[in-house]
């Protein structure tokens, strides 16, 4: 784990040291993290149900 100020990175690698994923935390007491969609349902596409 490498931690950078606030942050957290958690770090995934093979024995050779070749990087395979990189996880970004959030920093303790952060309680949530949004996505940047809005909460709920998506909405259904008008346009897919339509019959030709």
């Amino acid at each position: 784990m490498i931690t950078d100020g606030d942050r957290f990175t958690v770090t995934v690698t093979d024995f050779d040291g070749v990087i395979i994923a990189e996880l970004t935390r959030a920093a303790p007491g952060v309680r949530y993290v949004g996505n940047g969609r809005p909460s709920g349902p998506r909405p259904k596409d008008q346009d897919s149900s339509r019959k030709s």
